[in-house]
This record gives C-alpha cells, sequence and structure tokens, in this order.
C-alpha cells in the first residue's frame, strides 16, 4: 500500500530527499532522522521506510522507519537504528492527528512486513498513542545546557574533571578537527580496536564512509586527540538545528590513564557553544554503569530517553547489550585478530539495532 489516509491526513512513502530534510531541518529534528543518515543504513541492505503525513499538498509530520530484516536476530522496524534519538517530526500545526496517522500507519506496515517489533528510540511523541503501542524507560542521558557559553559549562564540570582535562592537556595531548577521509581512516583503525575491547562486532567501512560524505562537515563532526602524532581517542558528533548529540567515542585503552576521553569530551562541549548550539546531548547509557557516571561528572540534566514499542504478535525480548547470554560471546570476541573482526563483524552488527 504505497498510501495511507484518515479522514483528517493522508500517509506516504518519502522518497524527495530535499523535501525531507527540508522539513527535519525547519522543525529541530534529530540528525539520526536526517536522509544521509538513511544512506548510511541502505549501504547494509535495509528497506527506508520514511513517512510522511500530509495535510492537503502540506507536510505536518514525519517517521523515519528502517525495516530490518535479520536471520539472526529479529526482524523489525526501527527509528532510527545505531542512533539515540529519531522518531516522529512534527511542525506543530496538527500533531495529535499527524501522531495518529503515522502510527496507524506504522502498525499497517508492521503487520504487512510481518516484524517482530517496531521501536521508536528516543521518541518525542507527547500525544496520546494509539492502541498497541507502549512507552518504556530502558535508558538515561545527560543534556548539557549550552546557551550561558563555555565559561558556564565547564564551571559545571566536576572539580576531579577539570583536573583531568588539564593532565590532558599538561600531559602534550593534542587536540584537532578531522577534515579528510584519511582522518577518517584513522578514526576507524582505532574504532577497531576498542570494539573488539568492548567485544562488539564493528559497523563497515563503508557505513562510516557513507555518513561522512553525507553529513560532514555541516552535520558530523570529527574530534581526535593525538599523542606524538598517534590517535589515541576520538568522538564524533552528529548536530542538527539546537541540539549535538554525543555518538561515536572511541579510545585506545593502553593510553586511558593520559585522561584524553575528557579532553575530547570537553573539546566537543566547547566547540558545541562556539557554533551557537543550545544544548549537548550526552547520549543514551544504562543506569549507574561507569559510562554513565563519567558523563554525568561532566553536569547537565538528567533525562530519561521515551522509547515507544509496538509488538504485532506480543511482547519479544528488546536488544540489551547488558543481556548475560552474551558474555561469552563478547569474550570470544576480544581474541579474535583485528582483520577478522574487520570482515566478519559488519555481517553481525548491520542486525543490532542498538
Amino acid at each position: 500500500m504505497s498510501k495511507f489516509s484518515t479522514p483528517e491526513l493522508t500517509v506516504e512513502r518519502c522518497t524527495n530527499a530535499a523535501e525531507w530534510d527540508e522539513f527535519v531541518e525547519a522543525n529541530d529534528g534529530s540528525p539520526f532522522s536526517l536522509w544521509g543518515w538513511g544512506e548510511a543504513l541502505v549501504t547494509y541492505g535495509h528497506d527506508r521506510w520514511y513517512l510522511v503525513a500530509r495535510d492537503g499538498d502540506r507536510v505536518v509530520g514525519a517517521l523515519p522507519l528502517i525495516y530490518m530484516k535479520s536471520t539472526l536476530f529479529d526482524s523489525q522496524l526501527v527509528s532510527p537504528p545505531f542512533g539515540e534519538r529519531g522518531s516522529l517530526v512534527l511542525n506543530g500545526e496538527r500533531p495529535r492527528a499527524a501522531t495518529t496517522a503515522l502510527l496507524e500507519r506504522t502498525k499497517e506496515l508492521a503487520a504487512e512486513l510481518g516484524v517482530d517489533f517496531v521501536s521508536l528510540r528516543g521518541s518525542n511523541v507527547d500525544e496520546e498513542l494509539p492502541d498497541g503501542f507502549t512507552r518504556e524507560r530502558r535508558f538515561v542521558t545527560f543534556q548539557v545546557d549550552l546557551q550561558e557559553g563555555s565559561k558556564s559549562v565547564w564551571g559545571g564540570l566536576k572539580e576531579s574533571r577539570q583536573r583531568q582535562v588539564r593532565q590532558a592537556e599538561d600531559a602534550s595531548l593534542t587536540y584537532r578537527v578531522g577534515d579528510s577521509l584519511d582522518d577518517l581512516k584513522q578514526y576507524y583503525r582505532l574504532y577497531l580496536r576498542s570494539n573488539r575491547g568492548h567485544g562488539s562486532p564493528p559497523h563497515s567501512f563503508e557505513f562510516y564512509r557513507t555518513l561522512w560524505e553525507e553529513l560532514a562537515p555541516e552535520h558530523l563532526h570529527l574530534g581526535m586527540v593525538e599523542r606524538e602524532g598517534s590517535l589515541i581517542n576520538a568522538i564524533i558528533d552528529l548536530s542538527l538545528g539546537t541540539s549535538v548529540h554525543q555518538w561515536g567515542v572511541i579510545t585506545d585503552y593502553e593510553h586511558r590513564d593520559l585522561n584524553g576521553g575528557s579532553l575530547a569530551l570537553w573539546r566537543s562541549l566547547d566547540r558545541a557553544c562556539a557554533d551557537g548550539h543550545d544544548v549537548y546531548d550526552m547520549g543514551r547509557t544504562r543506569e549507574g554503569s561507569g559510562v554513565y557516571m563519567f558523563k554525568k561528572s561532566f553536569g547537565g540534566r538528567k533525562v530519561w530517553y521515551d522509547d515507544v514499542h509496538h509488538f504485532p504478535n506480543g511482547p519479544v525480548d528488546l536488544p540489551d547489550p547488558d543481556d548475560e547470554t552474551y558474555d561469552r560471546l563478547k569474550r570470544v570476541w576480544r581474541r579474535l585478530p583485528i582483520p577478522v573482526t574487520r570482515v566478519i563483524g559488519p555481517s553481525i552488527r548491520k542486525g543490532i539495532s542498538l
């Protein structure tokens, strides 16, 4: 079915990248909702279902959905895979009607595709949900207010974190902005090592290269911390409108004691202030984890992500990186040679929507 109609609105699949991005950018959507993010997802063979709700000729709502069909994992409709926050983008004209129309079409699409679940991650759905949809809070973030400027943000850091940033600078670590494909390749080499240390399969380089080509430099920023010319920490931020989202943080664990991670995140915050953004989102994490405590030390307001789910055939277990059943697999992965993880990792990672 190409179109779905309610008494008030028509919902259809959008194929016009310019129209899509114009609406997302005009209504303070997430960078994970941009067309370019979808281009990277398509490199894995996933099917893009970017839905728009129209009132006549006017777009009043949008919902970026990706159909992930997997033999290893559940089939799913996700907004957005691999990202922090996506889901509905509304222009405020008819929010309730647009929300209902888009979610009802999503429910219909889920049945047509035979998916196991629908997940709208970091949803900003304030309206009442249609039958069959539920809200759940599993992940938390910290949002740093940037509007008072860099000096105020620095003052919000814990003294111990300020001290670590200064120690990193005193250790002759250098920070620079990555601006070339060669810089991205350096990032990817360290990313492979960092992910192996986590016991996690990596994305493909094609995925990263597509993000780079589609989103940099306007929406994608690469910060690099080096020691004597070698990359030891890096961070990818994604920005759009008022907000910046921390996304790709990597570390050389042999140099962890040099506090390059603290320096990288501080410089990201400083840059976001200079660029005139209002808020820096630290990205989703589990409450009480080590990463949670690290992010908390940079100040910011604790905010829960509201995820919206739909289970066409009854509840199923959602992906959970902390599930104990993965512990043995993680231990095995940490022992694999990097060239092996680079070859086989993306075929696994592409089916994990987290």
